[in-house]
């Protein structure tokens, strides 16, 4: 009761609640930062702090993505309002279900769609739906008693998500970054807004309006100029694969700290997201590349204006360097990767969602110009920074001969 008592309900959580009394399924549909997943969590967690017991089944399209965003989020919640949590929350065991006044809370990766086989629950959740396919929506609610909630930035205007939409037992909430503005700090709030098509904002080169659209204003629109369509998914690096070195991107609160893999043969690349994580200072990288085997020898290249992290990690005994940027090294870097075929492993989970959502800006009427987002890019930095450095010598006869140029 008294866990309860603390939770101040939000204009979502409220509306959540009224819906649920009439539809069968609630779409969550709106902009980047704008508590959607917190307002969800809330919902379930008032169902089992009531006394019965519920059983709720949470999925997202990748185990690791569930991993680095809802258990966070699972946590940060029930730690802020004092709620016993059985087990405690640990992102390292192999099943992810938890307790809470003994109702069901179960997460799953749809990697491991086949642990969902047969399973029933009284509610499900998909976050971040446009990642998931309908197959997967069809067979979660075929096993659901009661009904499910679906949240997403409406990216792409041809998703199954907006044909669900017609039901008349469907219903849709809307928000954005305004409805979570107190919590939200000022950086990201002015990223976001950085987006609109303003006169100060396209005189700064920030104006998007397809991001401004999705990420700021919450409305469904059409993912045009994508960046990289010369990718695809393998399980992993072939043996046979030549290591060429790491690249390197620094950050920490809100950006990730990433770790690339290189590698090549007969002429394409092959790359490992060896890291991906917030928070970590310099000792922690250098204690974390030890942990994952990166040779003393192995080159990093990183990004050069951080020249103190640089230094700290060579110190702990590792062969870092600052990449050397050129005129246009970002567009450069992307040219220089766009002239291959790039195979990811199936674990770069976070580089691959970058490379769906990575794509070219645009001016106030849409058209689509050539200047990259400035967002959904930290591994694609890291990549860049040694492809350049690695691949982006002089080509040789041989080289050219073997359509690396596509020539």
């Amino acid at each position: 009761m008294e866990a309860r008592q603390k939770i101040v309900g939000t204009r979502i959580l409220k509306q959540t609640i009224l819906a649920q009394k009439t539809y069968k399924i609630i779409c969550h549909e709106g902009g980047s930062r704008s508590g959607k997943t917190w307002s969800i969590f809330l919902f379930f967690i008032l169902k089992a702090l009531r006394g019965k017991s519920i059983t709720v089944t949470i999925v997202r399209d990748k185990l690791s993505w569930i991993k680095s965003t809802l258990l966070k989020d699972f946590q940060d919640i029930t730690e802020k309002f004092g709620i016993e949590v059985i087990p405690e929350i640990n992102i390292n065991r192999a099943e992810q279900v938890y307790y809470i006044n003994g109702s069901e809370f179960a997460f799953y990766g749809l990697d491991y769609s086949e642990k969902l086989h047969g399973r029933s629950q009284d509610w499900f959740w998909i976050n971040e739906t446009m990642e998931v396919g309908k197959k997967h929506f069809d067979q979660l609610e075929m096993r659901t008693r009661i009904g499910g909630i679906l949240d997403y930035n409406p990216y792409d205007d041809l998703h199954w998500v907006f044909d669900l939409q017609k039901r008349p037992d469907v219903t849709v909430i809307k928000s954005t970054m305004l409805d979570n503005v107190r919590f939200l700090p000022k950086q990201i709030i002015d990223k976001i807004k950085s987006y609109e098509p303003t006169e100060e904002n396209i005189k700064n080169g920030t104006a998007d309006n397809y991001m401004w659209e999705v990420y700021g204003r919450g409305e469904k629109a059409r993912l045009q100029g994508a960046i990289f369509t010369n990718w695809d998914i393998i399980d992993s690096i072939p043996e046979s694969a030549k290591f060429v070195g790491y690249g390197m991107d620094f950050g920490y609160t809100n950006d990730p700290t990433t770790l690339i893999g290189l590698y090549t043969m007969d002429n394409e690349l092959y790359v490992n997201q060896v890291l991906y994580k917030t928070g970590m200072t310099n000792q922690d990288i250098a204690s974390e590349f030890r942990n994952m085997g990166v040779g003393n020898l192995d080159e990093i290249y990183a990004d050069s204006s951080e020249p103190k992290s640089i230094e700290e990690i060579r110190r702990n005994g590792f062969n870092i360097r600052g990449v050397t940027k050129g005129q246009d090294s970002v567009m450069y870097g992307i040219d220089l990767l766009k002239q291959y075929k790039i195979h990811i492993t199936k674990k770069s989970a976070e580089l691959e969602l970058e490379l769906r959502r990575y794509k070219y800006m645009e001016d106030k009427l849409g058209k689509t110009i050539n200047k990259p987002i400035d967002t959904f890019n930290h591994g694609i930095d890291a990549l860049r920074y040694v492809a350049i450095m690695k691949l982006g010598k002089k080509p040789t006869l041989q080289f050219i001969k073997r359509g690396a140029l596509g020539i």
